[in-house]
């Protein structure tokens, strides 16, 4: 009971996944789709001056125009990516191998690794993989095979200089596929937790649906033998007034006897309906419905348990409807039952005030004001329940400094109008 209930964890939980919270704030893709084309511009801004001042070292040189053109088409890859990830990363490693082939510059290599990290953000890391494993080994082919053109008085590569090149520009593709993975899995790892979240509230609803329900079919047992000792009443009564009315009596014997007579039929449906109601293997009890006069009892047992409670009356006490008198029990009944459970104390106070209009409850303790209904309770609900089946209201939380407070307030009929 001290714990917020299950029912206002589930309010709380639905609107966090309401709001996105547990999710990501994700970005429209019109508009990354709108970024990566800036950003395809300004590479190749960058990748055109870049073959424009720099001096060829390939084996096989080509025109300036074309080198531009093979790195044009590897920045434009970029600007794609988000549409059609593996084409535009196979046509992004064909376009700056054939731009390391004829040109002056592997600066163009850079854009594969920037297509990769979509890649691998987009596939599992398995066919991700599989695209960097394909993009690396034309990148190391193109670095390991094509010849080099040597300048005067320099030195041709050796084996091992061509190794640290390829090693750097795989190196430099790998960072953008693990990025990308990592991407992919947090994705991945909040969706779930999205997924679980959802389920929880669903099974919450659920669960909380459930425990009203069970509530009230309980209410309506306890109204139904409220309600079926009244009728036996009246119905005993009825017959014993017909059986001393003298026989001249005749019209007032007939009323009583279909007062006797409807008194028992409707004792007869209810208990064919209650026993449709109680569970399987219950039995019906045979004691009557516990009133206020019983809280004396219920105080000692409490005492047994270690808490001592004190209780306080105040207004005119009276006998009040039975359905009122068992409500009010029951609610005082859970309140010190979860003292005992949860509110680690062995003090509490519970104040009843009969009013003109209201009959007034409250239970304290100075406990932790920490506690819970427990896995599967709904003492709270019960509570709720019990106070709106009458009309009235029922408070529960914490107190500022330490313990915890239950009050409740039922309507009642002013003291003049008892019969």
């Amino acid at each position: 009971m001290r714990r917020r209930t299950t029912a206002s964890n589930v309010v709380g939980v639905s609107e966090l996944l309401d709001a996105g919270a547990p999710g990501p704030v994700r970005v429209p893709r019109p508009i990354l789709v709108a970024l990566d084309v800036l950003a395809a511009s300004v590479i190749g801004l960058f990748l055109t001056l870049f073959a424009l001042e720099t001096i060829s070292h390939a084996g096989v040189p080509g025109p300036k125009w074309l080198v531009v053109t093979f790195s044009l088409l590897a920045a434009g890859c970029v600007a794609t990516r988000r549409v059609a990830p593996l084409t535009s990363l196979a046509v992004c490693a064909v376009a700056a191998a054939c731009s390391e082939t004829v040109g002056f510059d592997r600066s163009s290599l850079l854009t594969v690794a920037v297509v990769l990290y979509v890649v691998a953000t987009t596939y599992s890391p398995a066919r991700s993989a599989r695209a960097l494993a394909l993009a690396g080994a034309i990148t190391v082919l193109v670095i390991m095979v094509v010849p080099r053109r040597v300048p005067a008085g320099g030195t041709r590569p050796d084996l091992w200089m061509l190794a640290v090149e390829a090693s750097t520009a795989l190196a430099v593709e790998s960072l953008g596929w693990a990025l990308g993975v990592a991407v992919h899995r947090q994705r991945g790892y909040i969706e779930a937790v999205r997924v679980r979240a959802t389920e929880q509230v669903r099974a919450e609803r659920e669960f909380a649906a459930r425990a009203v329900a069970e509530e009230r079919l309980r209410i309506a047992r306890e109204l139904h033998d409220i309600v079926a000792h009244a009728m036996s009443v009246i119905t005993v009564q009825a017959g014993v007034t017909r059986y001393l009315l003298p026989e001249r009596e005749k019209g007032t014997r007939r009323a009583l006897e279909g007062i006797e007579s409807t008194g028992r039929q409707a004792l007869r449906d209810m208990r064919q309906l209650l026993g449709v109601l109680r569970e399987e293997g219950a039995s019906t009890p045979y004691a009557p419905a516990p009133a206020l006069t019983d809280l004396g009892d219920l105080i000692a047992g409490t005492d047994c348990a270690g808490t001592h409670v004190e209780l306080s009356v105040s207004g005119q006490a009276r006998t009040l409807p039975d359905g009122i008198e068992l409500s009010a029990y029951r609610i005082v009944q859970e309140a010190l039952t979860n003292v005992v459970k949860h509110a680690r104390t062995d003090h509490a106070r519970v104040r009843l005030d009969y009013g003109d209009e209201h009959l007034t409850i409250e239970v304290v303790d100075d406990g932790s004001g920490v506690g819970s209904t427990g896995p599967g309770g709904h003492g709270l609900t019960g509570m709720r329940e019990r106070a709106a089946l009458h009309g009235g209201t029922l408070e529960a939380g914490p107190l500022p400094v330490r313990g915890y407070r239950v009050a409740a307030q039922l309507p009642v009929s002013p003291p003049n109008t008892q019969t």
